[in-house]
């Protein structure tokens, strides 16, 4: 506390001291020219390097923007091909199904008519095969109609009439009952 005092009591009493805020005014002058030579040798060899350096980094940082912008405008222009061609593979390919589809249908038709005349064919021999089998039946029928209207003629006549008239007797039953 005594040196606070005393500081005090000097500055009351008019004794220069120094105040450690405020320099001195050789340290100024030396100062303010170490300074200005510091800003000259700066100016004349820093700057420059930097202002190289600061309008390198930019033009590098403007050409890859451009590269950039130029990319995306390439891979717009890419897409858009791409989405063309797939639409026109896509409708290519609804063609050749349209084609096979109709190719198809023209060898079902084609087929199909290869195919009736042998149905036709098939089923006229049918018919004539069922013909001749209700033929065949029909005749069974009559000889068996035949030998059961002998058996029972004989036995209604008991009496021997020859063949020829047996054969008229039969036929003329058959063709009653026939008709």
């Amino acid at each position: 506390m005594n040196s606070l005092a005393s500081s005090l009591l000097a500055a009351t009493e008019g004794e220069a001291t120094s105040n450690p805020i405020i320099p001195e005014w050789f340290e100024v002058i030396w100062g303010s020219i170490a300074f200005f030579l510091l800003l000259i040798v700066m100016w004349k060899l820093a700057l420059p390097p930097i202002r190289r350096a600061m309008e390198a980094r930019t033009e590098r940082i403007q050409g890859d923007l451009d590269a950039a912008a130029s990319a995306k405008a390439e891979a717009e222009e890419l897409r858009a091909s791409y989405d063309s061609r797939i639409a026109e593979a896509n409708a290519e390919a609804a063609r050749i199904i349209e084609e096979a589809r109709a190719a198809a249908e023209a060898v079902r038709q084609e087929r199909l008519a290869a195919i009736e005349p042998e149905i036709a064919e098939r089923r006229a021999q049918a018919e004539a095969d069922i013909e001749a089998a209700r033929e065949r039946a029909m005749a069974e029928v009559r000889s068996d109609i035949t030998s059961i209207a002998v058996g029972a003629a004989e036995q209604v006549v008991r009496a021997s009439i020859d063949e020829a008239a047996h054969a008229q007797l039969i036929e003329d039953y058959i063709e009653r009952v026939g008709n």
